[in-house]
């Protein structure tokens, strides 16, 4: 299976609604992130000072929200990522179609005046498709580190399929050490990149599959403690970021919100054993969760993505809390209903195509 979207509408239907319910919340939170980030800004000292209970808000939000990456990665774990040829073909077009859609969105946006930043803006498709998918990390940053994942899947398949439970005990311990020490207390590496990595997402994905299959004691919990870990580990985080600020250490304040970060981690991992625990079977749930990854790919296409955030950081800057909440939350709603539309018409485009495609590729 793939994370970001399943490898055929039916065989999503099939899938057991709590985890792709899950996927829905991992999205939503992604968007609230990336909110987060347009509208609060990084932490600084001073405005804890003059604002402590505002900035202990803002920085509660983003804890809760920060597992969003996590998340995608730990449901690819969980199942396990069949590496196939069409899937891969697949995960390509849409991310293909999204660009070429939010480039054409983008261009009658500037046509119609309201122009932010010329960057990319006067380049062809073929030009932008080379720089978002070759060139800029940052643009599509998860699908460049999710895609090597899934290339050597076949060969972290057969690892858990063939070692032995204490030797990948060992290796997950080993791993996560490493991770913390070398990618989160220390940054003395950088591969590792703040979780912003296929290191990172292998560690996440082998996590997953070992709790999935052996069950350890961490995982036998009712979903009511796991939910508990889950908030117990926010607001570690939360007062983690707020001591840092406190003492005037800016950057352990944001270290706290890295995708490494050992407490983001531990709440990822008990929030997906959380949604496992509960018995949900919804077709209108699994329908949506099936376009969940088209939200991440149209919001952050990458003239769209400076809109996203200018929007929102407008109204952060210019009105009240309770404007500001009120259009946020409307155009978080607005955003991921228009992108899970947009992925019914890349469906029936793929549908279409699937086979032509397939076979000139063979």
């Amino acid at each position: 299976m793939i994370s970001p979207h399943t490898s055929t509408t039916s065989r999503s239907l099939a899938r057991d609604s709590n985890m792709e319910l899950l996927r829905i919340v991992a999205m939503i939170f992604v968007l609230v992130v990336h909110a987060c980030g347009a509208s609060f800004g990084a932490p600084a000292k001073m405005k804890i000072v003059e604002a402590p209970l505002s900035v202990i808000v803002e920085l509660f939000t983003e804890s809760i929200v920060i597992v969003c990456v996590n998340l995608f990665v730990l449901l690819s774990g969980w199942y396990g990522i069949k590496a196939k040829k069409n899937s891969l073909l697949k995960l390509l077009f849409q991310v293909f179609f999204f660009t070429i859609v939010g480039f054409s969105i983008y261009k009658i946006v500037i046509t119609s005046g309201i122009q932010y930043s010329a960057r990319l803006s006067d380049l062809p498709v073929s030009a932008l498709l080379f720089n978002i998918l070759l060139v800029d990390f940052w643009d599509y940053w998860f699908v460049k580190s999710y895609l090597l994942l899934f290339i050597l899947s076949p060969m972290l398949n057969a690892f858990v399929e063939h070692v032995a439970r204490e030797q990948f005990k060992t290796l997950l311990i080993n791993f996560f050490i490493f991770q913390t020490a070398y990618g989160w207390l220390f940054e003395g590496v950088d591969h590792i990149a703040k979780g912003y990595s296929t290191i990172s997402f292998i560690g996440l994905y082998l996590l997953a599959r070992y709790v999935k299959i052996y069950r350890p004691r961490i995982a036998h919990f009712n979903k009511y403690h796991d939910l508990l870990i889950y908030l117990f580990c926010t607001l570690m985080t939360t007062g983690f970021a707020v001591v840092m600020l406190k003492v005037g250490n800016k950057d352990w304040a944001q270290a706290a919100f890295y995708y490494c970060s050992p407490l983001v981690v531990i709440a990822s991992l008990y929030l997906v054993l959380f949604f496992s625990k509960i018995k949900i079977r919804s077709r209108f749930i699994n329908t949506i969760a099936v376009s969940a990854f088209a939200v991440y790919l149209f919001h952050c296409q990458s003239q769209l993505f400076h809109y996203y955030k200018m929007f929102i950081s407008q109204w952060y800057n210019n009105s009240n809390i309770i404007v500001f909440l009120s259009y946020t939350i409307l155009f978080i709603i607005a955003v991921f209903i228009a992108s899970v539309l947009l992925d019914k018409v890349r469906i029936i485009c793929w549908n279409a195509l699937s086979k032509h495609i397939v076979n000139k590729v063979s």
